[in-house]
């Protein structure tokens, strides 16, 4: 979907590294009720892991994929590798208890390549389960916190890895239980989700609608009629919002100069990816980089 070479993702070293949270071998968990809150709202960014978390207080909206999600009490949120994740809205008393570990420590699990669980949770990051599914949620988090601060246990990493393969399978059950299988979580793919799909896949390199709408094989004239109707914005401000967000993350997480990240984003040069940004955020690559320093 994207080249993994060129683009540092929110992964585990990186987390690690940048907001010095505590890791354990491709593990890292949140310790204090606003560590999501203070290190991973603030910017757009790719997710290169496994994200299981559990909204304890307060409230959020973002974007999972270029779709809006809302967080609330009781909100159970999967978060899958090679996730683009976008905040809008963070109330400040957030409070997200969060688990998130790497492919890699579970690479060897069948249940973690299941092909139907992987797109019912792309189609539905954000869920609100059954009162007892929480609970137990809540259990499991608290159980593999208490074991990942806990000092001086040479088995803990095969714990940890035993009691995160247990919660991908509650996650699994849930995902395939009957709630999940009522009208509220059934759609079928319509044009704004092919739009969108491939708006993830080839927005890099591509930013004009008639290219999205020759894809579908639609006129662009009423390509972007349609994706009004069922979105509420046209195609075009689907792609400058998209585009922006991959600039935004860019930027934060990348060493780089302005004018190779408008080669990544196949602006012809630096001024005119310089112009585009200005125009969408109000603030030059430079004076945004500023801002978050």
């Amino acid at each position: 979907m994207y080249d993994k070479t060129q683009i540092d993702n929110y992964n585990i070293p990186f987390v690690a590294s940048e907001f010095g949270i505590k890791t354990i071998t491709g593990i890292a968990i949140n310790k204090s009720p606003d560590d999501v809150r203070k290190h991973l709202t603030k910017h757009p960014h790719f997710v290169d892991g496994f994200i299981c978390a559990i909204c304890i207080q307060g409230e959020a909206k973002l974007r999972i994929n270029f779709q809006e999600q809302e967080l609330k009490p009781g909100t159970i949120m999967i978060i899958l590798p090679d996730t683009m994740l976008e905040p809008l809205d963070i109330s400040d008393d957030l409070h997200i208890d969060t688990l998130f570990f790497s492919y890699e420590l579970m690479s060897d699990e069948p249940l973690i390549n299941e092909f139907d669980i992987f797109q019912k949770i792309r189609s539905f990051p954000c869920i609100k389960p059954k009162e007892a599914d929480i609970e137990i949620f809540k259990d499991y988090h608290s159980f593999i916190s208490k074991l990942f601060f806990r000092d001086n246990d040479p088995d803990k990493y095969k714990k940890l890895r035993y009691l995160i393969l247990a919660l991908v399978n509650e996650i699994k059950s849930v995902y395939t239980s009957d709630q999940l299988s009522s009208k509220a979580y059934q759609k079928s793919e319509s044009l704004a989700d092919r739009f969108l799909k491939l708006l993830f896949i080839h927005h890099k390199q591509e930013h004009s609608v008639n290219f999205y709408a020759d894809k579908v094989c639609l006129t662009p004239r009423y390509f972007t009629t349609e994706i009004r109707k069922s979105t509420g914005k046209p195609a075009l401000t689907w792609i400058n919002e998209v585009v922006t967000a991959h600039a935004k993350s860019l930027l934060i997480t990348q060493k780089r100069t302005v004018t190779e990240i408008a080669e990544e984003l196949n602006f012809t040069d630096a001024s005119m990816f310089c112009r585009f940004f200005k125009r969408h955020t109000g603030l030059t690559p430079s004076e945004y980089r500023q801002t978050i320093r």
